[in-house]
């Protein structure tokens, strides 16, 4: 946006009978074409402008998604091709078996939510819509560090204000307070520990659990003394679960951690053990989960302030998260997962697929800036009268204006 900017802008576009520009001998030299962008609308040599530099981050968002989500397809095409080529290599009439697999694959392929809104729109229609969104995974990307998954600010953005239109539950297997500061949203409902402890929007708190407390203090210490040896295990304590990550262990080693998880397990019955991506964690033996807990919230805390029927959308990514999937039918709504090779996925409860914490941003951000779906309700009328929500609900989508950057810009 400054002067040296624009000697730039001018060094990059065609000179009149030169066949490359002034800077284009720095480019690559498969480089066919460049695109100019100011931010601000003073008068300028780029042929694209933004108007700030919130509309330019979302701009650089949306083609680094771009950039990213062909990337994906085309690793999951390779992925089926594989599977197909194997498939054909294993058997005489190799044709015929890939002809059935590949059929088998798109027949049972789950059709992505951002394509079907027209779909969900009128199944939504008339009812009042709740939300319930694990974290990692699903709202971050998965990391090898846990401790390094923090929530972009477009994201908390986004929760903010679909929070401000409909109940909205943070569902995740960390600690609840954990889940809290991770988020910084008040407003939100929040079941942590797999939904063995949920706090309210109004301070409200409910513990499943807690006498199991002693014994899962206990597991922890000794995960920690007999994982002390092992190289880039991670024992994390969610308050009501305690889980072992081994994502960053050696391939040799992580049987180690599945032994020691073993042991601990046989010493201390009243506790059971579960499976998430790269990770084993020990929980009450109680029977709980989060499709349990989601029940919960809606029967004894949501349904109570809504007038219409509640429509529950869950949106998650990990094997704890199909406890909630397999409940949502019964609860008269539908389980979203989030996973880079959808069309690979067989086993799931879930309807509809989003690929990328990404897509789930922009699934939300339509419900959360421009849905018609959303009825007034006495809880957004008490927010916009403390002035938080007035505020929050007079800011942009930072996806901007229902059309993703490209699509905006491309008609400068």
């Amino acid at each position: 946006h400054s002067m040296r900017d624009e000697d730039l802008f001018g060094g990059l576009l065609p000179k009149e009978g030169e066949d490359r520009e002034e800077y284009m001998e720095h480019l690559p030299a498969d480089a066919k074409h460049v695109w100019t962008c100011r931010v601000g609308r003073q008068p300028s040599q780029a042929r694209h402008y933004v108007d700030d530099e919130r509309e330019a981050a979302a701009l650089l968002a949306q083609l680094g998604a771009a950039t990213r989500i062909g990337q994906e397809k085309e690793r999951e095409q390779a992925a089926v091709q594989l599977q197909l080529d194997e498939a054909a290599a294993a058997s005489i009439d190799g044709d015929a078996v890939g002809e059935r697999a590949a059929a088998a694959a798109d027949e049972q392929s789950l059709r992505s939510a951002l394509e079907c809104m027209d779909e969900i729109e009128e199944q939504i229609s008339g009812f009042q819509l709740a939300f319930f969104l694990d974290y990692d995974g699903t709202l971050t990307p998965i990391v090898e560090n846990p401790s390094e998954a923090k929530l972009s600010e477009e994201a908390r953005s986004v929760v903010r204000a679909l929070s401000y239109r409909f109940p909205t539950a943070i569902v995740s297997g960390r600690a609840r307070a954990t889940a809290q500061g991770l988020m910084q949203l008040d407003g939100l409902y929040y079941a942590g520990s797999h939904g063995f402890d949920i706090l309210g929007p109004d301070g409200s708190n409910y513990k499943m659990a807690e006498s199991f407390r002693p014994s899962l203090e206990e597991a922890k210490v000794k995960l920690e003394e007999q994982l002390a040896h092992i190289a880039g295990a991670l024992v994390e304590d969610n308050n009501f679960s305690v889980s072992a990550h081994y994502r960053m262990v050696a391939e040799e080693e992580r049987e180690a951690v599945n032994e020691a998880v073993e042991r601990i397990v046989a010493e201390m019955p009243m506790l059971r053990r579960t499976y998430g991506k790269m990770v084993y964690e020990l929980r009450p033996s109680a029977e709980w989960d989060k499709g349990k807990a989601v029940e919960w919230l809606i029967e004894n805390w949501i349904k109570r302030s809504c007038e219409l029927p509640v429509f529950p959308i869950y949106i998650g990514d990990d094997v704890t998260d199909e406890d909630a999937f397999r409940v949502m039918g019964g609860l008269g709504g539908f389980g979203i997962i989030v996973s880079d090779f959808p069309r690979l996925i067989t086993d799931t409860a879930a309807s509809y697929a989003l690929r990328s914490p990404l897509e789930v941003l922009h699934f939300l951000d339509h419900f959360a800036f421009s849905s018609p779906s959303a009825p007034p309700s006495e809880r957004i009328s008490a927010l916009v009268a403390g002035g938080s929500a007035a505020e929050s609900e007079s800011e942009a989508s930072p996806f901007v204006e229902r059309r993703t950057p490209a699509e905006r810009y491309s008609e400068r």
